[in-house]
């Protein structure tokens, strides 16, 4: 019974998970102040856990299950589907850090990289934790659509996934959001390089657009087989270049990102703080957004720290700190 309860209470959506936490709390609280009998405490109990028990199994009747790599683009897929699809977003960065081993990748972002506070990285946290449980629970013969785009995070995210799906028999989609923009009728000349950049209109209409392109067997074994490679490079800097994945060097953009600080620095007096904020986003449009903020802030960070800038605030976020090139010889930090 317990592991069948398990079970039950794995499937209930957050907000039942929630509403469901709320009662059982509510009545002990209840009980304990009127002093009622260990007995009826029990009958209670059970019956909260027959409430539970009781709970409609999760939906099986969908059209298709889409797969995200970014909220912002699982965000624009829920506002731009119909009901009868549902949406799995993930929150990731597989463009930095180590790939091999998560307990080593999750220490190498918290010493290197400013994202969030304690608790809302918890959150993200649990919420990955939720995703990968809803992978594991995919219903059989509802075809999966798998977002991708023409950067390193989300090539590396769909290589992932299908590892992650390698013994499932579901139809897998592979739908390329650059590419798929890229068909489209436009009166502009902007170039998608993530999927979360497209409104939700424009995914529906890629979605209808793209939707053939089923991975052969041997296609998603070959993907799954890359992902194995990737996890065994050293490198804590992947881009999208020439069609590949490339690791490169950490220090990769510092150049420009120096560069480009030159160029804001002329736009304030010659002895005032810029906020770093300011220069990353800069860089951010500088780069047409093919490499994160928060990687570009770390970039930032590191240079104050080797000497190239001098720092004032404390550097908890790009918000919290600004930056000065040290143009002059012999000054000091």
């Amino acid at each position: 019974m317990i592991e069948k309860l398990k079970e039950t209470i794995e499937q209930l959506s957050e907000k039942d998970a929630k509403t469901l936490l709320r009662l059982t709390l509510l009545r002990l609280d209840q009980l304990t102040k009127i002093d009622v009998p260990k007995e009826e405490m029990i009958e209670e109990i059970q019956h909260i856990v027959q409430i539970i028990d009781h709970q409609p199994p999760p939906r099986t009747d969908y059209d298709m299950i889409h797969i995200a790599g970014s909220e912002s683009t699982a965000g624009s897929l829920k506002v731009g589907l119909e009901r009868n699809h549902k949406v799995i977003g993930f929150w990731e960065m597989f463009d930095i850090g180590p790939l091999g081993d998560s307990s080593e990748r999750e220490e190498w972002l918290q010493d290197h990289i400013n994202i969030f506070e304690d608790s809302l990285e918890e959150e993200f946290r649990n919420n990955f934790r939720k995703a990968i449980d809803e992978l594991n629970h995919i219903p059989p013969n509802i075809p999966v659509a798998l977002w991708t785009a023409d950067n390193a995070h989300e090539q590396i995210f769909h290589r992932y996934i299908l590892h992650h799906l390698r013994n499932i028999e579901n139809q897998v989609v592979l739908i390329n959001a650059t590419k798929g923009y890229g068909k489209l009728p436009h009166t502009n000349q902007f170039k998608p390089f993530h999927s979360g950049e497209i409104m939700p209109e424009g995914l529906k209409v890629i979605l209808k657009t793209e939707s053939e392109n089923i991975l052969s067997l041997n296609a998603r074994n070959q993907l799954s087989d890359e992902w194995l490679q990737l996890k065994e490079t050293k490198n804590l800097l992947r881009i999208w270049k020439n069609g590949k994945i490339q690791g490169v060097r950490e220090d990769y953009i510092d150049q420009e990102l120096l560069h480009c600080a030159q160029k804001v620095q002329k736009d304030f007096a010659e002895n005032e703080f810029v906020k770093a904020a300011r220069i990353i986003g800069e860089m951010h449009g500088q780069l047409e957004g093919k490499f994160n903020t928060a990687f570009l802030e770390y970039r930032l960070r590191t240079l104050a720290y080797e000497g190239y800038f001098n720092l004032k605030g404390i550097p908890k976020s790009m918000r919290h700190y600004s930056v000065r090139l040290r143009i002059r010889e012999g000054e000091n930090a």
